[in-house]
């Protein structure tokens, strides 16, 4: 059985990479002040998710309406949405699937359920 080969050059301590990394935050400038932000409250927002859905649709990115549709349906009650919309569960789900083509009737009562509110 021969010997086992070690690397004669030393690797690179951890330390010295988590200084790096450190070093990398940015920081403010002085006087200034940071803010909270949380996109949870955008996301709730009818009127905002309204108008990225209508920006999604005139730009005719069918992804992007599904996936700013299922990013509110995360954050808002999900039975009010869907007695606001008139469509059952299982008909939303089907319209967030990714081959889903929905009807314009079905896409009109989401967004009348949006704005309604």
């Amino acid at each position: 059985m021969g010997k086992t080969q070690t690397l004669k050059k030393q690797e690179k301590s951890l330390k010295s990479s988590s200084r790096a990394k450190a070093a990398a935050k940015p920081r403010l400038k002085s006087g200034s002040q940071a803010y909270d932000y949380s996109a949870a409250s955008e996301l709730a927002n009818r009127k905002f998710i309204s108008d990225a859905i209508a920006d999604a649709l005139i730009d005719g990115d069918a992804d992007a309406v599904r996936e700013i549709l299922l990013s509110h349906l995360e954050q808002v009650h999900k039975d009010h949405f869907y007695k606001d919309a008139g469509i059952s569960r299982r008909a939303m789900f089907k319209l967030m699937e990714p081959n889903a083509n929905p009807t314009l009737e079905s896409l009109a009562k989401v967004c009348k359920a949006l704005v309604a509110a």
